[in-house]
């Protein structure tokens, strides 16, 4: 199954973040997508917002499930995972312990995952991967 990672633009200032972020799904079991990464490549590549958001939605369509995590206010992150909502993908939210989730997140998430630790989310998803293989 094909994840697509949500994560914040910054113009490459969090390549490393994300970088270990891919790869913490990639060992839980998932095939990992990401639009910084993969598209954009750490750059800025649309001028065009609609360009941007169109492109962002298409990718989602290619994907099984969406992961995000809610811990710092996901704006843009939060779009993509209601555009995957809208296409009946799979959502895992995961958020540092001691964040308040809000109940549209929760609404919109088929498993939340609390960590104290990033490293803590491999084996839940892990587990996830291997329930949604089936």
């Amino acid at each position: 199954m094909k994840v697509f990672i949500t994560a914040s633009f910054r113009e490459g200032r969090n390549k490393e973040e994300i970088e270990k972020f891919c790869g913490l799904i990639r060992k839980s079991g998932f095939k990992d997508f990401c639009f910084i990464r993969d598209i954009e490549n750490y750059q800025k590549k649309f001028e065009d917002p609609k360009e941007l958001m169109n492109r962002a939605k298409e990718e989602i369509s290619k994907c099984d499930v969406l992961i995000i995590d809610f811990t710092n206010k996901p704006t843009g992150r939060a779009i993509e995972a209601g555009i995957a909502f809208d296409q009946n993908k799979k959502i895992i939210s995961i958020a540092k312990k001691g964040t308040k989730l809000k109940d549209t997140a929760k609404g919109i998430s088929d498993f939340v995952i609390e960590y104290k630790n990033i490293e803590d989310i491999v084996p839940k998803i892990k587990h996830l991967s291997k329930k949604w293989e089936k």
